[in-house]
């Protein structure tokens, strides 16, 4: 007899905030090892909502990046994303947006940018939210897993 219970639960996928400026290394080792594919919301960093500040579309590395290649940094970002080898989420009703995220795959980045991108400091949404003397967590330290800056 089938008995539901029984059986294993694969997770096939994973949905998390991923952009150059929260590139989740450890997520991403973690779910290679385990077959699971990263899919990434927020590509942008959620300009303009409460969890996110505007670091990646500000960035002047990501727009000196988007400059030197003749692409957006939306491009940048959505390039980057793409050949870490995860999928991403995109969310737009603009056409020429929709345009621009097609334009992704007609180039790269240079070996010089991924390494670029790789030592930006890592900027993970609102902390406040989060980290303070009365909150659950009392430092950052205590709220992320290590992950926290690109430095190396």
């Amino acid at each position: 007899m089938y008995n539901p219970c029984k059986q294993a639960y694969f997770l096939k996928h994973m949905q998390v905030e991923l952009h150059p400026y929260c590139r989740q290394n450890k997520l991403r080792d973690f779910c290679r090892e385990k077959g699971i594919q990263l899919c990434a919301y927020s590509p942008l960093g959620a300009r303009g909502t409460a969890w996110a500040n505007n670091a990646v579309m500000d960035s002047p590395l990501l727009k000196q990046i988007a400059l030197d290649r003749g692409k957006t940094v939306a491009q940048v970002c959505l390039r980057w994303v793409y050949e870490q080898g995860d999928c991403i989420i995109v969310k737009s009703f603009n056409e020429s947006r929709l345009q621009e995220n097609i334009g992704i795959f007609d180039w790269e980045l240079t070996d010089a940018d991924r390494d670029s991108i790789s030592t930006i400091k890592e900027s993970r949404g609102c902390l406040d939210t989060f980290v303070h003397e009365s909150g659950p967590y009392k430092t950052i330290d205590e709220f992320w897993d290590g992950e926290i800056t690109g430095d190396k």
